[in-house]
């Protein structure tokens, strides 16, 4: 058998951590002069993608640094990397408590993707790997005899062996009448399109109010903007703020032990509600008292109101509702895999709101200059979004909720990544779904089998197809956290050795 090669569709973040320890396993198993790899990206610089190619000093990463390393087993490198190019940093670091701790602009983050990616791509090909670079979009795939066929849109074909989907995170399609509108942005990125077409005294709309909603503002807010600003979303709550310095503790109650007990005593996966009752017994216990769980929820204090109380909180080191599922930030997603799939369907309808909001957090310089933008009037957030509609008469977007509505001029729709695969805006992800290629799973994403990240098909593991990231967001709990990816990538990268070396290559 002549060669073989392995493309990665994708080369953001996921796609360059998988090439860098592809190689790197690769050449200690003296393969890497017989498996060639390709890296199909559609922008011009590989590594950053979409988030992290970024210029705005207002996006900032919502993980610590020593969470942040793109090798695998190794998440405190980028902490090490700040330490090691501090004379090069600046303004960069906008929350430093010690490198090991500090919040960055997602451009610098970007920046040590970039560097990465460029020390591995020049020591592989030293080393004698044969690497290919396509600057294209993958369009559709269609399997062949020796492995799969990929149509470009430059109109080329590229022919691989393996194939592994890293392709990012995908815009949704929710609103996707309003495109052709010439003042509607489908997505807060990139954030170029927005600054060069929204004028800054226009009142803005912005669909959502979680961190993509956040991106959104800042976006405006960095390029001082003085229009009205408003946030249209379901339920009104804001990410809440990141703790300064988190209080270390380990969970008594809520457990992988306990879910496991559930397991071997009852012989059935745990019910939600279960899971929930042990987060109030763990919560309890880490609050040192009964929690009134209505007035928790503060459904009667505004979105500022509660703001303010979230910046106060996290300055004194957070609460349970906080501090719990930072606790089990290295569990959830096992946590999440021990749940049945009517579990997890429920788990999302009846908690994933409340869970989001204290789970992923906004740092708190973000969070103290949306408080003054509150505080100014220019900045306000309504619940309960109903409908949203474009009047060609008026050039003016109609924005419904509870018993009223306004009328803007711009509209950026924040809603977050598509969870479903029909809502998933990517040709890719169309043309696969409608070939059969992939399947959906019904809490989001694909089907692919958790352990080695294989694509499964009519309940079976597809040879030497693979995906990563979000496409796999029903199964994977945290596919959003880039210290997790790299996790399942090392696993992904042990089942493509053991699978690489099994085959007669030459």
């Amino acid at each position: 058998m002549n060669s073989l090669n392995l493309t990665i569709i994708g080369g953001g973040a996921c796609g360059i951590s998988l090439f860098i320890e592809l190689f790197l396993q690769l050449r200690i198993a003296g393969l890497h002069k017989n498996v060639s790899i390709t890296i199909i990206e559609e922008n011009e610089e590989v590594g950053k993608g979409l988030a992290f190619g970024t210029q705005q000093p207002g996006h900032i990463l919502n993980t610590q640094a020593q969470l942040m390393g793109i090798h695998f087993t190794e998440p405190e490198h980028f902490s090490d990397w700040l330490k090691k190019h501090n004379e090069r940093i600046g303004q960069e670091v906008v929350d430093n408590q010690g490198q090991d701790e500090a919040f960055t602009t997602r451009r610098l983050y970007g920046d040590y993707l970039k560097e990465q990616f460029e020390f591995y791509f020049e020591l592989a090909t030293r080393e004698g790997m044969k690497l290919k670079v396509i600057h294209a979009s993958a369009k559709g795939v269609t399997e062949s005899e020796n492995g799969y066929e990929i149509q470009l849109s430059n109109g080329k074909k590229e022919v691989c062996n393996y194939l592994v989907l890293s392709l990012g995170t995908p815009v949704s399609s929710v609103y996707s009448e309003l495109d052709k509108f010439k003042n509607y942005f489908d997505s807060p990125w990139p954030s170029s399109k927005i600054l060069e077409n929204v004028p800054q005294k226009e009142d803005v709309a912005i669909i959502g109010s979680s961190l993509s909603a956040i991106d959104a503002l800042m976006t405006l807010a960095d390029n001082d903007h003085v229009g009205r600003i408003t946030f249209y979303s379901l339920d009104g709550l804001l990410p809440r703020v990141q703790v300064e310095k988190p209080k270390p503790y380990e969970c008594k109650y809520l457990t992988i032990s306990n879910l496991h007990k559930i397991q071997r005593e009852k012989l059935r996966s745990p019910f939600v509600s279960e899971v929930f009752r042990l987060f109030i017994k763990e919560a309890e216990y880490f609050a040192g008292k009964s929690i009134d769980w209505k007035k928790a929820m503060r459904t009667a204090m505004s979105p500022q109101e509660r703001l303010k109380e979230d910046i106060a909180i996290s300055k004194n080191g957070g609460d349970e509702l906080i501090n719990i599922p930072y606790a089990l930030r290295y569990d959830s997603s096992q946590m999440w895999k021990l749940l049945d799939e009517r579990g997890r369907i429920k788990f999302k309808k009846w908690l994933g709101n409340y869970w989001a909001v204290n789970r992923h957090c906004m740092p708190m310089v973000n969070a103290v200059r949306i408080e003054k933008l509150f505080d100014s009037g220019q900045l306000k957030v309504v619940a309960d979004l109903k409908d949203v509609t474009y009047y060609e008469k008026e050039k003016k977007f109609t924005l419904s909720y509870q018993n009223k509505s306004d009328k803007v001029s711009y509209v950026i729709n924040a809603t977050g990544p598509a969870s479903a695969v029909k809502e998933m805006k990517s040709d890719l992800v169309q043309n696969l779904a409608a070939n059969n290629l992939i399947e959906s799973e019904e809490t989001g994403g694909i089907k692919i089998n958790t352990q080695t990240m294989q694509i499964i098909r009519n309940g079976k593991s597809v040879p030497n197809f693979y995906a990563l990231g979000h496409l796999a967001n029903g199964l994977l709990l945290d596919v959003n956290a880039v210290w997790y990816n790299v996790k399942t990538i090392g696993n992904l990268c042990h089942h493509l050795i053991d699978s690489i070396t099994g085959e007669d290559i030459v």
